[in-house]
């Protein structure tokens, strides 16, 4: 029996040990982890906060088509105001934004493919996307507004559509909502096709992005149409989409975001780009 006691305590030692050992690697493990992401040394960490600053870049997908949130000017310089908002997150997040130009339909993709930090060319959120993408605060927000001739007081409320001519895409998401209130469409291709068709007297009005009717009537100021009412419940949110699961980097831009909109720069930028501050929810 005393030595079944003696090897028993031996025992009971060997595994106390073990334990002991085991938790001081832990211990020292993680305090390795945090030290490697407050140092951003991300060789051995999986965050892309501290990747994106580790690499002096946040890389950013653009259009460079699209103006004006991302465009090139008349010498040939990338533009816009989602160009200047990403390089202003950038110097919060203490890098520089780095753009990578590619056609739309492939921008979202570079988010998945590791190719892109994220993609800042007027994305809004939507259902679909926030299932594979975590967003940041919206920074931007838009409306659609139903948009007459300056010498029409025909329209002044959504009951008074019925009957009316309007010119639109038939893939339009609105297109549902007109026919359903009584207008009927009269098909366009694009922006122009529906502005010309409406000053022409064809249509009796249009459904125009707030945010690009202002953009519209900076360029052609001569053009006689204003907006007459919103269409209820379309405002659209505009936000920075990022990959799943990387709460730090939310949290890093919704905090630049913040800050940029407390101290009056996106305000700024809106009204450069837009004539008007569409960076506060009208709702």
């Amino acid at each position: 029996m005393k030595k079944f006691l003696k090897d028993y305590k031996k025992i009971i030692a060997i595994v106390l040990s073990v334990v002991l050992v085991a938790g001081v690697f832990a211990a020292c493990s993680q305090a390795k982890k945090e030290d490697d992401i407050d140092n951003n040394n991300v060789s051995t960490v999986d965050d892309e906060l501290a990747a994106i600053q580790k690499a002096g870049k946040f890389v950013v997908g653009v259009e460079g088509t699209y103006a004006p949130f991302t465009y090139h000017d008349d010498n040939g310089e990338l533009t816009g105001f989602d160009i200047e908002v990403a390089k202003a997150v950038a110097e919060k997040l203490g890098v520089e934004a780095e753009f990578v130009e590619a056609p739309w339909d492939s921008l979202l993709a570079g988010i998945d493919s590791g190719r892109l930090d994220t993609v800042i060319n007027c994305v809004s959120i939507t259902d679909d996307r926030k299932e594979k993408y975590d967003f940041s605060n919206p920074y931007l927000y838009i409306t659609t507004q139903i948009v007459v001739r300056n010498d029409n007081d025909s329209i002044k409320t959504v009951a008074d559509l019925k009957g009316k001519k309007v010119a639109a895409n038939t893939t339009n998401i609105y297109a549902p909502w007109f026919e359903e209130n009584g207008a009927t469409i009269v098909p366009i291709e694009t922006a122009s096709d529906a502005v010309n068709l409406l000053v022409s007297g064809r249509a009796d009005f249009i459904g125009f992005n707030a945010l690009l009717l202002q953009s519209y009537l900076k360029e052609h100021p001569d053009t006689e149409i204003h907006p007459e009412f919103e269409i209820p419940a379309s405002e659209e949110l505009v936000a920075i989409p990022i990959k799943k699961d990387e709460s730090r980097l939310v949290e890093a831009v919704n905090k630049a975001l913040e800050e940029l909109q407390q101290d009056g720069t996106l305000k700024t930028l809106s009204e450069k780009y837009f004539s008007d501050n569409f960076t506060e929810s009208a709702n």
